[in-house]
């Protein structure tokens, strides 16, 4: 079909089905890079994964045993790989809770700040953890809660707080001292979130509610959390991945970084796997086994990224 147009007193024709096929040839040639990196350096290793998981295999050798789905039996009964399962969705489900509080009531103090260089210097601090490196945080975070000489317990004496005192690195604290370091890591990055989601709420709402005699915190509860709720949900959906996927923190936290394995009490689901694959301090050298927890954390974090959209992401989406 030609289109005539006038253009400088000439007529110009246009042909819309070359001009179709052009965009589509240009579609097709921009996507073909990115679909190649996607599946060289995603689809394929996922795949290389499952089919090493159907192996006996050290990872070493080229001796290959082909045993089907007994390495899935035995992740059912394996006590070690079952309790970091647990300590995955720990740290999923608290730390989510943990942080979304805390960052809800740092974005109610920042959004009230008003001067904007304020507003930024405080983000940028409490976003500073995010861009140092994960051995450093880990190592000074063990550092600061050692039960001898580190600097919480000496801050509690020097206050005559002894009875709080604790053995934070112990059995029995070491998970939530843990919980701990990746919250202060990470709330910094959800509040950037936040802040910015809520920037973006027109001040209309607020000056109409403030003629109505609201205060501030019921403009945040009842204007500013509402209107943030597709955020929420997203870092809800992302802090669920971070958690599974976590590895350089919980690694080197505790007894990981003083030349032995990191203890069984805090590892997740990627520690755990990488340990079984090539160990630390004992080599175990169980890579068929260890592609089989790769391929469980794949499903378990597909599966509750998809309850996370399905159960709290169905609601209608608030416009303004």
């Amino acid at each position: 079909m030609f289109i005539k147009t006038k253009k400088g007193g000439q007529s110009v024709r246009y042909n819309n089905k070359i001009d179709r096929k052009r965009y589509k040839k240009f579609i097709l040639v921009s996507t073909i890079p990115v679909v190649s990196f996607y599946v060289i350096f995603m689809i394929y290793p996922i795949l290389q994964t499952l089919y090493y998981s159907l192996f006996r295999w050290s990872g070493f050798s080229r001796d290959m045993e082909f045993i089907l789905l007994r390495n899935y039996n035995e992740l059912m009964t394996d006590s070690m790989f079952l309790q970091t399962v647990w300590n995955s969705f720990k740290y999923v489900f608290f730390g989510s809770i943990i942080i979304i509080v805390i960052t809800l009531l740092f974005t109610y103090v920042i959004t009230n700040y008003k001067s904007k260089k304020l507003k930024d210097l405080v983000q940028m601090i409490l976003f500073v953890p995010n861009t140092i490196s994960p051995v450093a945080l880990a190592l000074l975070w063990g550092f600061i809660l050692n039960t001898r000489w580190g600097l919480l317990n000496g801050l509690l004496g020097k206050l005559g707080l002894d009875f709080l005192q604790r053995g934070w690195l112990g059995d029995q604290y070491i998970f939530g001292a843990a919980l701990s370091l990746l919250v202060w890591i990470h709330v910094g990055f959800f509040i950037i979130m936040y802040v910015a989601a809520a920037d973006r709420i027109p001040p209309s709402l607020y000056e109409s509610a403030q003629l109505d005699g609201a205060t501030t915190w019921k403009q945040f509860t009842k204007i500013t959390v509402p209107l943030m709720k597709d955020v929420i949900e997203t870092s809800m959906v992302l802090w669920t991945i971070f958690s599974f996927k976590i590895f350089g923190y919980l690694y080197v936290f505790g007894a990981g970084g003083a030349g032995s394995d990191a203890p069984v009490a805090v590892r997740n689901i990627s520690v755990h796997l990488f340990l079984t694959a090539f160990g630390k301090r004992t080599p175990i050298n169980r890579l068929a086994y260890a592609s089989s927890m790769a391929i469980v954390l794949l499903i378990l974090v597909a599966i509750l990224v998809y309850v996370i959209r399905k159960l709290i992401m169905s609601g209608e989406t608030i416009e303004y």
